[in-house]
């Protein structure tokens, strides 16, 4: 009990001497540059004031596989470099001696005496040193451990749980040292980072606080702006840095700039800006975006912008507009003059101090003119105006007959501006390249040149324009001189059009648009100016055969072909035209339909004598028919006597059996029925008369079996064959197809055919006069009628000299029957011909097509 009062002033004043330690230890840890540097520290001031005679630190490999013994050590004596050694040759893994047992364990190890500690391989490097006690202190991360320290002394003594606590919180503080010097260190590194992009970055960006005072200006901001920060309120910026609205005249509203709109705390995207100052004169655009400056706790503090240099892209945005408006005025057909002065100062447009000129080569190939130099001096327009082209004959002149770029850096100098020097020097040109415009075949068509006022070539950017320049005003003259061409031809094919009557047009399906013919437009009753459409030129197709010709024209299209269509069209006051329409359609490379030409011919006068033609060809007909009753008299006199002589006699003998009044009412019977059967045949009679002799100018064609009235034929001029001692023979295919045909005209030429063959043999003795009518088919297609007389034959020289007019062997005969036959045949369709027969007498040979119907019935059954 005596002893307690020291014991307690004792560890009392232990307890201030390890707080003095930490706090010391703390301090002078603060102070120190990085870990190895603050390990020191803390070994020397814990051997230093705990006396441990001893202490050294351990560190995770690279890997973090093993232990490695550090390079900082302490120890108070020269005996124990040994011990040092051992340690420096030893790597520990986990859980592996006292540094390895640490590093598991992630807290502090005491071993009372390391000779007896199986777990410590350096047990023979600490008896020769005399070494005991040792003890190891983990310094922790976090979870992890950065390194491992530990401590020996000579004495061998139990766990100081004071003591270790007194080192596991040296090195704890170390630890929160190290933590924020590592923090400091990466916080100055980030700001060296910042700093490094901000000033190498490609992009302007600027802060400023709540007050419009810049906080940050970086360095690309000073060269796109003209100069640093300055003091100016927002109200002045517009004017110190030369802020323009896009029209690069209107100073930028100072209440609308991106900045000061960020530091209201809006969010500003893409406001493009053109700035303009003493060290750019030229300007320069730029994009900017601008957000707000916000505190943790979401106060507003300022604004910060970032500017983007946009001047090659926005000019090359620009480039693409003017040549965007260049070509639409090339679409609209513009005037050339127009298109190549818009071109030029385009190109004017892209560099300061560039004048440029178009010349073009004349028809002749061998001079130029004047195309567009709207800021060279009139005097050297009109001087080069006209001037030829040669292998020396300045820029221009060269490079259209070289066909090649030429480049001279100095006109006053140079050989091929000898013969315009005076004038270049009067005019302040000092350098002019020139390059050849090309056609897409490769024909010159001009030139486009650039000149500078001072000695040099061209840049490639002047380069890359000029090549811009050749492609568009090629482009533009090639056009023009294919519009001359095509005006040239639509005039030369107006005349021919107009010499031959014909109407021209143009279809364009697509766009349901078309071109006309001032020829065409005066044929389809169009005035001079109203448009035409596709729909509109179908629209005067007369309704009956609307269908048919659009029919006819759609299937031209499908294929891609050609069509043609005879028909009426119908004019604005009631009109009616016969036309006949020809058109070709044109598909593009695609194969789809691109455009239809053709052409229109007006027929109606031909149509109207056509129809004078048919009526007269119908009343010669006519007379053709009464002549031949003149001629077949005496048959139709027989014919019509037979039936009348038989219904008097029947009328006379049912006379007598009534007077006698003996009736038989059968046999009456029988009478009446022969009386009625004989009256039909003789009105038969009559109605073939009839249908011969009369005027039918609706004629109906209907199907015709002609083996049928070749009989009916035979049979109506029988009588006249017996009074001239004539014999007819048949000889009829019996499978003959029907045709489609008008009776009567058929039947006249059958009688024509006939009555022609009894006069061919008239002459001949009774025995030789003989007509061999004959049918046969062809394939099923062709009827061929044949009228074989042996008569004297036909002129040998030609034959078919018998169906001209007026010809005839007969002394009586008019020579206009087989004319009409052969009207009536080639009328449907048919064909006639005449030849002489092997032996003696001609053949009259009718060939006819068969009906429709009857081709498809015999194909099907083939």
């Amino acid at each position: 009990m005596a002893d307690s009062p020291q014991h307690a002033e004792l560890t009392h004043k232990q307890s201030e001497e390890q707080l003095n330690l930490l706090a010391t230890i703390a301090m002078e840890v603060a102070a120190t540059s990085d870990l190895s540097c603050a390990l020191e520290v803390v070994l020397h001031r814990v051997c230093e004031k705990t006396g441990w005679a001893l202490g050294q630190a351990w560190v995770p490999s690279q890997d973090g596989s093993v232990l490695e013994c550090g390079p900082v050590w302490y120890g108070d004596e020269a005996n124990l470099k040994s011990f040092r050694t051992a340690s420096e040759e030893c790597n520990f893994v986990r859980g592996v001696g006292l540094p390895g047992r640490v590093w598991a364990l992630q807290k502090p190890a005491w071993v009372e005496d390391v000779r007896n500690d199986p777990n410590f391989p350096r047990i023979e490097a600490a008896r020769t040193v005399g070494l005991r006690t040792g003890v190891g202190i983990p310094i922790l991360s976090g979870n992890q451990v950065i390194a491992v320290i530990e401590f020996f002394m000579h004495e061998s003594r139990t766990a100081n749980e004071r003591l270790v606590k007194v080192i596991a919180a040296v090195a704890a503080q170390l630890d929160m040292v190290m933590e924020r010097k590592r923090a400091t260190d990466e916080l100055t590194q980030t700001n060296e980072i910042l700093q490094s992009i901000l000033s190498n970055m490609g992009d302007a960006v600027i802060v400023a606080d709540t007050e419009g005072k810049f906080l940050l200006f970086n360095p690309m901001a000073e060269r796109m702006f003209g100069m640093g920060a300055t003091r100016t309120g927002s109200s002045e910026w517009s004017h110190r840095y030369g802020l323009y609205l896009p029209d690069k005249e209107t100073l930028f509203p100072h209440d609308q700039l991106p900045l000061t709109r960020s530091i209201r705390g809006e969010e500003v995207n893409d406001v493009e800006m053109f700035v303009r100052h003493a060290k750019m004169p030229n300007g320069l655009w730029t994009r900017v975006n601008g957000r707000p400056l916000r505190g943790a706790n979401g106060d507003l503090l300022g604004g910060v912008v970032v500017c983007r240099d946009i001047t090659q892209s926005k000019e090359e945005e620009l480039l693409r507009a003017g040549q965007s408006r260049v070509l639409e005025m090339i679409a609209a057909d513009a005037g050339l003059t127009d298109v190549l002065t818009h071109l030029v100062l385009l190109m004017e447009g892209q560099a300061e101090g560039l004048r440029c000129s178009i010349l073009l080569l004349n028809r002749d190939g061998k001079h130029v003119r004047h195309g567009a130099a709207p800021n060279l001096p009139e005097a050297y327009v009109k001087a080069v105006d006209g001037a030829a082209i040669g292998p020396r004959n300045g820029s221009c002149g060269t490079a259209m007959y070289t066909r090649r770029p030429v480049v001279v850096t100095d006109v006053l100098t140079d050989p091929l501006w000898a013969d315009y020097r005076g004038l270049a020097e009067i005019c302040g040109l000092c350098a002019c390249w020139s390059t050849p415009i090309l056609s897409a075949k490769g024909e010159v068509l001009g030139s486009f040149a650039m000149y500078r006022q001072e000695k040099r070539g061209p840049r490639p950017e002047e380069t890359r324009l000029t090549g811009i320049a050749t492609h568009i005003a090629g482009i533009a003259i090639e056009r023009q001189q294919q519009q001359e061409m095509l005006r040239e031809r639509e005039a030369r094919i107006s005349l021919a059009a107009e010499s031959a009557d014909l109407a021209f047009w143009i279809l364009y399906p697509e766009r349901n648009s078309a071109w006309m013919s001032e020829k065409g437009r005066a044929i389809y009753g169009f005035d001079s100016a109203l448009p035409i459409t596709c729909d509109l030129i179908l629209s005067r197709v007369h309704p009956d055969e609307r269908t048919l010709v659009k029919a006819a024209y759609d299937q031209a299209c499908t294929s891609n072909g050609t069509f043609e269509s005879e028909h009426r069209i119908v004019l604005p006051y009631g009109r009616t035209r016969w036309v006949i329409m020809r058109g070709r359609c044109l598909p593009d490379e695609h194969g789809n339909l691109l455009e239809t030409i053709g052409v229109t011919l007006d027929v109606s006068a031909q149509k109207q004598a056509n129809l004078q033609l048919q009526l007269q060809r119908e009343e010669m007909a006519h007379r053709n028919r009464v002549a031949l009753m003149g001629e077949m008299t005496a048959s139709f006199a027989h014919e019509l006597n037979q039936p009348l002589t038989a219904i008097a006699n029947n009328a006379s003998a049912a006379r007598r059996f009534l007077e006698r009044g003996n009736i038989d009412p059968a046999l009456l019977a029988q009478l009446l029925m022969d009386m009625v059967a004989d009256s039909q045949r003789a009105g038969e009679v009559i109605r073939g008369i009839r249908s011969l002799v009369r005027k039918d100018t609706n004629v109906k064609r209907t199907f015709l079996d002609l083996n049928a009235m070749i009989t009916d034929t035979v049979r109506l001029v029988s009588s006249d064959v017996l009074l001239r001692e004539s014999v007819i023979t048949t000889e009829l295919d019996p499978r003959l197809p029907e045709v489609e045909a008008a009776s009567v005209q058929i039947q006249q030429v059958l009688l024509n055919l006939v009555i022609n063959a009894l006069d061919a043999v008239e002459s001949l003795p009774p025995t030789g006069r003989r007509i061999i009518i004959s049918t046969r088919s062809d394939k099923s297609e062709i009827v061929e009628v044949s009228v074989r007389d042996f008569g004297v034959g036909l002129p040998k020289d030609r034959p078919d000299k018998i169906f001209d007019h007026f010809f005839s062997t007969k002394q009586q005969g008019m020579g206009m029957g087989l004319t009409i036959v052969r009207s009536i045949v080639e009328a449907h369709g048919g064909t006639i011909a005449a030849e002489n027969a092997p032996d003696r007498g001609a053949r009259i040979i009718v060939r006819l097509p068969a009906a429709r119907g009857e081709v498809e019935r015999n194909k099907a059954a083939a």
